[in-house]
């Protein structure tokens, strides 16, 4: 006779369900990098022994939290942006939505570890399923995907990034139901109403490289090795070795790791729309398009990485924090100035910024966990979406561009 699979006694399932509440809360306390099984079974309420003797090392503990809790954190929340993409409704997008307002520690947790998969093998291998059953469900060229999983996959990636901020820097509420109204209007829209673009070749790429300049050298070197270990393996010893200096020579330039880091994001974000004078071109036919198509281009696998991770540190450094906030939010340094605009005009111009700039760090971090996200049809999400802004958010744009570049003009925003 077969031997019957043995019942584990209620003790040891309610050990199981105390490590894996306290791994969540050591996921979002110190990130993915730093979480020790000793640190987990402290905060379980176990011994030492009792967290060794059920998982051999902490790679093994993250592969049970994804498999057991995680896992089906992700899958609802990709359900619940196709079933919007493909079934829009109040209903729909709001069940959405509701999810987004009630978030919980694990789909937070699910979200980095969803990013920072890829660079821990024995955790990818078992993310990977989910990655190639429900991100990749359509792959091939873009042509051969459907509106529909277009549309979700790109909204998949925004809330990605919407639980994500929300969690680090807090959610607002009012932010939330304005775009809560415009993800369904864009959703609503009847895919063959949307004109073709075409799309040339990004041209937002990483072209720097290494030269006489130690700190552009250190750039290029910082880029490379936060991108490809993250930013806790990413020693000032290996990025001196990159950049073929001392680490001493790094720090009479920069006092701490931290401070290197920042420099090379400062240098990585000044992309053309991240300022006031080029993003008053976002919402010209095509251009969100272009955007997100380069966002997530093979050529800006670099600026895909090096983005991630460091946001990834941000969440458990105030310093980094403070630093990529500020960076993502200079564009809305412009509002207070532009007169003869209502409060709600400036409030929703203000959701309008940070909606674009939400999609699109939400393709970039997807970008490097899915080649999917490259031959996405982001015009099925980008038109609509800019019809939506133009119609019912920002509908006295043209004024407010006006004044936005008289104000580059007089004052160099």
């Amino acid at each position: 006779m077969p031997r019957s699979q043995r019942t584990r006694s209620a003790r040891a399932v309610a050990n199981d369900a105390a490590i894996r509440e306290a791994a969540v809360s050591e996921v979002l306390r110190v990130g993915v990098d730093h979480v020790s099984l000793r640190d987990v079974g402290h905060q379980a309420g176990l011994t030492h022994g009792a967290t060794y003797a059920r998982y051999e090392d902490v790679d093994e503990l993250l592969v049970d939290l994804w498999n057991s809790v995680l896992r089906q954190r992700a899958v609802t929340m990709f359900e619940l942006c196709m079933s919007a993409a493909e079934l829009p409704s109040i209903r729909t997008v709001g069940a959405l939505f509701d999810f987004i307002r009630d978030t919980t520690p694990a789909d937070v947790a699910c979200v980095q570890v969803l990013l920072t998969a890829r660079r821990i093998p024995t955790l990818h291998e078992e993310v990977e399923p989910f990655i190639h059953d429900y991100l990749e469900r359509e792959s091939g060229p873009s042509h051969t995907k459907s509106a529909t999983f277009a549309r979700g996959l790109t909204l998949f990636a925004m809330m990605v990034v919407q639980i994500f901020a929300d969690a680090t820097y807090g959610g607002d509420r009012d932010y939330q139901d304005v775009l809560e109204k415009l993800l369904l209007e864009t959703l609503e829209t009847d895919p063959r109403d949307v004109n073709e673009v075409d799309l040339r070749v990004p041209d937002e790429r990483i072209t720097l490289a290494p030269g006489d300049d130690l700190r552009t050298q250190l750039a290029f070197a910082t880029f490379g090795v936060v991108g490809k270990s993250g930013y806790t393996r990413a020693t000032i010893s290996r990025i001196a070795r990159r950049a073929n200096c001392s680490p001493g020579a790094i720090y009479k330039l920069y006092p701490s790791k931290e401070d290197l880091v920042i420099a090379a994001f400062h240098d990585l974000m000044r992309a053309r729309w991240m300022n006031a004078s080029n993003f008053i071109d976002v919402l010209e036919e095509g251009s969100l398009t272009q955007l997100l198509n380069a966002s997530a281009s093979e050529a800006n696998a670099v600026r895909q990485s090096f983005t991630l991770e460091t946001a990834l540190a941000a969440a458990h450094s105030e310093k980094l924090g403070a630093a990529i906030l500020g960076q993502t939010t200079e564009l809305e340094a412009v509002i207070p100035l532009l007169v003869n605009i209502s409060d709600d005009e400036k409030a929703r111009l203000r959701y309008l910024i940070r909606s674009i700039v939400f999609v699109t760090i939400g393709v970039t971090f997807l970008s490097t966990v899915t080649p999917s996200m490259q031959t996405n049809d982001f015009n099925q999400f980008g038109e609509p979406f800019r019809r939506a802004v133009l119609k019912d958010c920002v509908p006295a744009w043209r004024e407010m561009c006006q004044q936005i570049l008289e104000l580059v003009q007089t004052r160099g925003f």
